[in-house]
Order: structure tokens, then C-alpha cells, then sequence
């Protein structure tokens, strides 16, 4: 009688190990894709948001103190010809007074945004980004798996916020740039630059090629089959170059 052989049953895969919210957050540094992957089967983002929240409210108070806010203030009225015109429409002796209560104001700004910046910042990036991949990849995902993802992925500019606070207290009140504080982009390193130029030039910032690298990849890692990869930096590099534009042709109108 013939005897017949009953295969054995594959092994089951070994279930992945779970990254911690810690590990996750030097894993983006380290090992960007096997952690966007276990980002994408576990979405979170509190513990990054929370972090990114605090570098910024401590980089928004190091400013505020550290700044020159007056000579800011005045810096920004002479790089903007609509500001210009309009200070030399007031009377010499309400000039001073103008100049500084814009100085109070732009401080209190920049204090404000610490505690704010990060949450509606991102809201808006995912927005921008989920719509992008559902449209231009149809990508099979959701707007929290997608809020996790840019959370995480912009942890380099986090980076930059805190190697920029010791650097604020080293610099000399009157060279400290509130809005490009560390020389991480040619308008920064170039010093004295106006007009629609500074927004290309400081989006050639290290950080944020690094943060354009790490989306790509995430949204790869949300879905690898409709996603690829190079399909992946294609729309990234496709979203950061219109918003680049727009906010250049924002500027050039209104400088």
C-alpha cells in the first residue's frame, strides 16, 4: 500500500518586536526605515509631539530674551519696501515708538509659537502631504497614520531648534536672526539677504532636506506596494517644491 506524506505546516512568523515611543524617536536618526514601518503598523505621535513642543518653547523664550528685538524690528522694516513706506508715512516723532511696540509684539509672537507652532504646523503638513499621496499615488491609509508619519519625520528640524539654543546664548544680541537662527542654509550663512531670495535660499536648510528624506521614506513605509520608494520622493519633492513657490511668490508680492 502506498504511503503518502503529509507536508509539514510552515512556521508562523515570528511576530515583530514593538519599537518604544524613545526608541522611535532615535530610531527616525538612525534606522529611518525599519521604524517608519513600525510606525505605519502602530501609528502614534504623542511622545515626538511632545518633545518637538518643548525644544520650541525653550528655543522661543531663549530668543525672546537673548534677541535684540528693536534692531530685529528694524532689520525686517528695511528688507520690506511695503514696511518701509509705510514707517515713512509717520511722523518722526511716532517712528521710534512704532518700531518698538512692533518689537513687543514680534516677541510675544515668538514666545507664543513654542507652545502652538508644532500642532497646528503639522496639522497642516499632513493635510497637505495625505491629500498629495490619495491623489497623485492612491495610497491606502489614513489621516492619523499620516499625522504620525510627518510628526516623526520632522524630528531633524527638533534638532535644529535645540543645537540653536546654546548657539543663541553665544552670539551677540545684535547678529541673532529670530527666524534663521542657525547657519544650517545659505541665507543664513550669506547674512545680509532680502527680498523673494530668502525663501528659496532658506529652504536649502540641512534639517529640512533631512526632513524631505524621512517623509519619503515614511510614506513608503505606510504602503510599500502602491508606494514604492522613488514613487515616494517623487510627490514629497513634487509638494515641497509648490509650496516653495507659493510661499516665494508670496513674499516677492509683498516685499
Amino acid at each position: 500500500m502506498a504511503t503518502t506524506t503529509v507536508a509539514a505546516p510552515d512556521p508562523a512568523p515570528e511576530p515583530q518586536q514593538k519599537i518604544s515611543s524613545f526608541g522611535r524617536i532615535i530610531g527616525v536618526f538612525f534606522s529611518p526605515k525599519s521604524t517608519f514601518e513600525d510606525i505605519a503598523r502602530r501609528p502614534s505621535w504623542l511622545a515626538p509631539m511632545i518633545l518637538m513642543t518643548v525644544i520650541a518653547i525653550g528655543l522661543g523664550f531663549t530668543l525672546a530674551k537673548r534677541a535684540d528685538w528693536t534692531e530685529v524690528t528694524k532689520d525686517q522694516i528695511a528688507k520690506s519696501k511695503m514696511a518701509s513706506r509705510q514707517m515713512d508715512q509717520l511722523p518722526d516723532d511716532q517712528k521710534a515708538h512704532a518700531i518698538e511696540q512692533r518689537a513687543q509684539i514680534s516677541k510675544v509672537i515668538r514666545e507664543v509659537r513654542g507652545f502652538i507652532g508644532w500642532p497646528l504646523l503639522l496639522i497642516i503638513i499632513s493635510g497637505i502631504y495625505f491629500g498629495a499621496f490619495k491623489l497623485l499615488g492612491g495610497i491606502r491609509t489614513n489621516f492619523a497614520k499620516a499625522f504620525a508619519i510627518c510628526t516623526f519625520a520632522h524630528l531633524p528640524i527638533a534638532l535644529r531648534e535645540l543645537l540653536a539654543i546654546p548657539v543663541t546664548f553665544l552670539k551677540d544680541p545684535a547678529a541673532i536672526d529670530p527666524e534663521n537662527f542657525l547657519a544650517s542654509n545659505p541665507a543664513a550663512m550669506m547674512g545680509d539677504v532680502s527680498g523673494w531670495s530668502v525663501v528659496p535660499l532658506t529652504a536649502l536648510d540641512v534639517f529640512g532636506i533631512w526632513c524631505v528624506v524621512l517623509l519619503a521614506i515614511g510614506f513608503s513605509a505606510a504602503d510599500p506596494k502602491k508606494i514604492p520608494l522613488g514613487k515616494s520622493f517623487g510627490i514629497v519633492l513634487s509638494v515641497w517644491f509648490s509650496i516653495l513657490l507659493f510661499f516665494t511668490g508670496l513674499v516677492w508680492i509683498f516685499s
